[in-house]
């Protein structure tokens, strides 16, 4: 299947097996993994190579609180059954932004690339985690919050957080549409 990862599952074994994780064990996250989570992190592609990203690793329990509570203060009302509450309850938060001034006008892509990378990273060291955006097209207020709780220089655009922790739920399967829905072969439809 390819080559292994450091659990010794191949890169397409942790791609079929990450899930979105929001139970935690209350079990503390060694450094020594998240700093070899971000090391695999940094590798993901950036516009013209910026590498703009900077990492806010947050374990302190009234801080993740803090950051549950502005999640939930700006949640879309779509989206207000899905409560961020368990975020306090992640051991690590990882707050994803990126420096303006190395993107490239990309930002969001260039954060975006980080996470993706970030949650492989996490799932092949066994971590759970769930993708959670930190801003919102339309309101900077989340954004703004954020990045004045994280004391983020001016420049510095939180993207997205993400939880971290061994999970404490298993998942059902995920559904997915059928690939043949999807492909379409020179032209769209063909």
């Amino acid at each position: 299947m390819g080559e292994t990862s450091v659990s010794g599952r191949s890169f397409e074994e942790v791609v079929l097996q990450r899930r979105s994780i929001r139970c935690y064990q209350h079990r503390d996250v060694p450094e020594a993994v998240i700093t070899e989570i971000l090391e695999t992190t940094r590798q993901a592609p950036s516009s013209m190579n910026g590498q703009p990203w900077c990492f806010v690793v947050v374990r302190d329990a009234e801080t993740r609180r803090r950051i549950s509570e502005l999640k939930n203060r700006f949640c879309p009302p779509e989206k207000r059954s899905f409560s961020a509450d368990f975020l306090s309850q992640a051991p690590v938060i990882v707050v994803v932004g990126v420096d303006r001034s190395r993107s490239f006008g990309r930002e969001l892509e260039n954060g975006v690339l980080a996470t993706a990378w970030l949650l492989l990273a996490a799932q092949a060291h066994g971590l759970g985690s769930v993708y959670l955006s930190a801003y919102q097209p339309h309101d900077p207020g989340l954004e703004v919050e954020i990045g004045n709780l994280l004391r983020l220089p001016e420049g510095v655009q939180p993207v997205t957080l993400l939880p971290l922790g061994y999970p404490a739920e298993t998942p059902s399967t995920k559904e997915l549409r059928p690939l043949t829905e999807m492909i379409h072969h020179e032209f769209f439809g063909e």
